[in-house]
């Protein structure tokens, strides 16, 4: 079972993953070499298939893998186009990059999301409290909180029982289910229609 786990920076991805998975695989940090959009974009599916294909192979081993974010991140651009900060143009390019490693499966949907919520006054303090990573694009992310948490709505809208939202909340937590469509284009373009109508 792949779970992935969301929310902004200092929400308490890594925390909630190590307490509830035997196998973390965490997110990609680097710098694409170029600014062009298309060539970032396919750098950035790059990363993205190589951190989900290492999930598959953890899974294998482990039953339950858990993402530190979203290996099929197109979010990322499209919430930055929502706060004025990126582009249609840019999110198109990672959606067209992004697509091409479904229909490889290379890339997929996630068998759950588990969404973190907490108020913001709570993710300040746990910024404060984490001296081991500066999280210098912070207020950015912040920002991104309420386009993130409309993305993954409509997920849910469209794929019910895909995504548990207040899971900060949780004092337990069993998966969901196995999903039967990883590599469903339909799913993911309909997901980009939708979400494409509720642009900036």
């Amino acid at each position: 079972m792949i779970i992935v786990i969301e929310g902004v920076s200092a929400a308490g991805k890594t925390t909630w993953a190590s307490r509830y998975a035997p196998a973390v695989v965490n997110e990609t940090t680097a710098t694409p070499p170029t600014a062009d959009d298309m060539s970032a974009a396919q750098y950035w599916s790059d990363k993205h298939s190589e951190r989900w294909l290492r999930g598959l192979e953890l899974e294998r081993t482990h039953d339950v893998v858990c993402f530190d974010t979203d290996p099929l991140k197109i979010h990322y651009a499209w919430c930055l186009w929502q706060i004025g900060s990126g582009s249609r143009e840019t999110w198109m390019a990672n959606v067209q990059a992004t697509r091409k490693r479904i229909s490889e499966k290379q890339l997929g949907f996630a068998d759950q999301v588990v969404f973190l919520e907490p108020p913001e006054q709570i993710i300040r303090l746990q910024r404060a409290d984490d001296k081991a990573r500066l999280r210098r694009s912070f207020e950015t992310h912040i920002r991104l909180y309420g386009p993130l948490r409309r993305w993954y709505l409509q997920l849910e809208t469209l794929s019910p029982g895909s995504v548990l939202f207040n899971a900060h909340q949780a004092q337990e937590w069993t998966p969901a289910r196995l999903r039967a469509d990883r590599f469903s284009l339909e799913l993911f373009d309909a997901l980009i229609a939708t979400t494409d109508r509720l642009g900036w």
